[in-house]
């Protein structure tokens, strides 16, 4: 039997007021699968603790958005972290009577798109996002430039998290854990397919080198020059357009356009090279210590905290990382004594 807001408000599962629409925090359902948030993941538990908090102390938020429920009450299409607060505030012991709620219009596909186009919640991962992409296009057989449509996104965003969806699962933990872009994911996963996740290994160690904690585009090869990429297009504003479509650039304008194409065809080719020949840290675990050692020195160890967690000391201060940023904070610290002892020489 279907369920509907005119019904529940006769009923009484629904009270109005002035202020909008309510009804008890018992008759807000989850859909299983729905939300594709990662509950377990730290970047939510830190925003669902402000989000209690701020709850607690008697804050507002904007009203779930939600649709009836055959079997009576309703489901949450947005606010899935509000709803989860609202049950810890109830257990903590703040009275927690009706929630305020309102109607989402749309269909199924609008309903899947909303959770990535809400501005009242914690922006979505990439990983998480590319749940959402996924689901569009296997489930609702949504085309790329529908579901940039859906969501507000470019089509080549999108495509990018398609891509993220179907990439091996090691290659979405990297992306997840904060310890590689997408952009280089997706790279990786086109240039190298089902070995993506162990070149990945490998980048992550010449970030780590350099000092950097996450792998970028920029960490792992040199790019052309803005102040070139941006000659070539203006070189190619003043060439010639022939019916057909041809550009037609003569003299010293090609010379210089050939030169800049041959300077990036260089750097293409020479990216992997680049990227093999960094020197690389390297990790051992003893016991529940980590060291690290780079070019044949150890320079560095951490306790072991909790799984893949290290403590690391700072001086003043110890603080709970992971071992991708102990080993690129030992890389740093070796590399800085080493210029400072070259400078005192």
């Amino acid at each position: 039997m279907s369920n509907s807001f005119k019904q529940m408000t006769r009923d009484g599962s629904i009270k109005r007021t002035d202020t909008g629409m309510f009804i008890s925090l018992d008759d807000i359902y989850v859909r299983e699968g729905f939300n594709k948030r990662h509950d377990d993941d730290e970047r939510t538990r830190l925003a669902d603790d402000d989000l209690f908090n701020y709850l607690m102390a008697g804050g507002s938020v904007p009203p779930l958005e939600v649709i009836a429920r055959d079997e009576g009450g309703v489901w949450v299409v947005e606010g899935h972290r509000r709803r989860r607060c609202y049950e810890r505030c109830r257990d903590a012991g703040k009275p927690v009577d009706r929630i305020h709620i309102m109607p989402f219009n749309g269909n199924d596909v609008q309903r899947l798109a909303r959770i990535m186009t809400s501005n009242n919640q914690l922006p979505l991962s990439d990983i998480e996002q590319a749940g959402v992409i996924q689901e569009l296009h296997n489930a609702f057989n949504q085309t790329t430039s529908e579901i940039a449509k859906l969501v507000n996104k470019s089509v080549a965003t999108v495509e990018k998290l398609l891509t993220l969806s179907t990439a091996n699962y090691d290659v979405q933990q990297e992306v997840k854990s904060g310890a590689v872009s997408m952009d280089v994911a997706v790279d990786r996963v086109k240039e190298y397919g089902e070995k993506a996740g162990e070149v990945l290994q490998h980048d992550k160690a010449v970030a780590a080198a350099q000092g950097k904690t996450k792998v970028t585009r920029s960490a792992i090869a040199p790019e052309l020059s803005i102040k070139n990429a941006r000659r070539f297009v203006e070189l190619m504003a003043e060439a010639a357009i022939s019916d057909e479509g041809v550009f037609t650039i003569e003299g010293a304008a090609l010379v210089e356009a050939l030169s800049i194409i041959d300077e990036h065809k260089a750097i293409a080719e020479s990216r992997e090279t680049y990227r093999l020949s960094q020197p690389i840290p390297t990790t051992e675990v003893r016991g529940r210590t980590l060291y690290v050692m780079f070019d044949g020195k150890e320079i560095g160890s951490a306790i072991i905290y909790r799984g893949k967690s290290v403590t690391l000391n700072l001086g003043d201060k110890q603080i709970v990382a992971s071992q991708s940023k102990a080993v690129a904070h030992f890389v740093k610290q070796y590399k800085l004594q080493q210029e400072n002892n070259h400078d005192s020489q």
